[in-house]
């Protein structure tokens, strides 16, 4: 199903995404729909040469940003420090979290670039360009009120390595055909990343199904879900009254497809046919990728992998990472086709 970015904008966890497995935050993830396709340009805003103010690109461009029923006005860097800290753990190597500075930076000025060529800002921005759920934008976290939640007696360590993440990617953008991308990232796949074209049914040149190592170190990366028959049909017929649950629950879901990852693309379930991803949104599942035990009295949902699967995986960026690949061979492993440009 094809949707416009702002949809996008409000159902992800690129973000984005997320929805990950976060050092402070509570994790959990909702639907995400698909980044629309449409042509941008990778500056995000017209900006003065850096000899004319003597900043950074990510100081001189700014954003505003809804938290906690606020507007504020953030420079770029900032506001991806705060993001970089809420979405990977700042244990992680250095390389893998610079990897997730550039996607993040590069996520945003994807969306920002929409607003430029006419999306609408949601309304529930309040006028901001982002927000700070992970169901709409991306989780974000303000390090100078946090930090010392977030990592205690850690905190002055890990806020210098979240600086460094940022920095010394200042600027840098992937993207494709010289175009910045919809670089949307996840916590855990199950081994391969999932191609977009089965988790949204939409294809990107750049996010194709890759092989995904050391996904097994997210503590969510199995999950279960239980729940009673008729809790679920109950659940399942407010979306779709139609569904006939009239047979033995162990008839409930037949003909699925899966991916080549095997997460489900589709199933049918009580007659009706939907997508993985619906079914995921439904019970709160952690992946597409499930399996189904059904007896008279519940109906058990085992997963594998934490997120959508789409683009870039956290925990295989740190599992490379360790492996000795550095952020651009990392980025460019999960997003195919693409190159890091450095914005000026």
């Amino acid at each position: 199903m094809k949707r416009s970015l702002l949809t996008a904008c409000a159902a992800l966890a690129l973000v984005y995404a997320l929805p990950l497995c976060t050092l402070g935050l509570e994790d959990g993830e909702k639907e995400e729909t698909p980044p629309a396709s449409f042509p941008t340009e990778t500056v995000a805003q017209p900006a003065p040469a850096p000899e004319e103010t003597g900043e950074s690109y990510d100081e001189r461009i700014h954003i505003t940003l809804l938290r906690d029923g606020q507007v504020e006005e953030l420079a770029l860097g900032d506001y991806l420090e705060g993001v970089l800290a809420a979405e990977m753990p700042a244990s992680f190597p250095l390389e893998a979290l610079k990897a997730q500075a550039v996607a993040a930076r590069t996520y945003t000025l994807y969306k920002l670039n929409a607003y430029e060529q006419g999306v609408a800002i949601p309304d529930t921005h309040q006028g901001a360009q982002l927000c700070d759920d992970f169901t709409h934008c991306k989780a974000y976290v303000d390090l100078e009120e946090n930090q010392q939640t977030l990592w205690g007696d850690e905190a002055q360590e890990y806020r210098e390595i979240i600086r460094e993440a940022v920095e010394s990617t200042d600027g840098m953008v992937v993207t494709y055909e010289g175009q910045a991308i919809a670089a949307v990232f996840h916590a855990a796949s199950s081994g391969k990343t999932e191609d977009a074209l089965d988790v949204w049914g939409q294809s990107h040149p750049y996010l194709v199904s890759v092989d995904s190592p050391g996904e097994e170190a997210c503590p969510n990366y199995y999950g279960t879900v239980s729940i009673t028959p008729q809790e679920f049909a109950e659940k399942f017929w407010e979306k779709h009254p139609e569904a006939n649950f009239n047979d033995p629950p162990q008839g409930w879901f037949r003909a699925s497809q899966r991916s080549q990852t095997g997460g489900i693309i589709h199933v049918l379930v009580g007659g009706v046919r939907v997508s993985g991803s619906e079914i995921r949104t439904l019970l709160g599942l952690n992946s597409t990728n499930f399996t189904l035990q059904a007896s008279d009295s519940a109906l058990v949902f085992s997963t594998v992998g934490y997120g959508h699967g789409v683009g870039l995986s956290q925990y295989g960026a740190r599992e490379l990472a360790l492996e000795g690949k550095t952020f651009d061979e990392i980025l460019k492993w999960y997003y195919k086709g693409t190159e890091i440009l450095l914005q000026n």
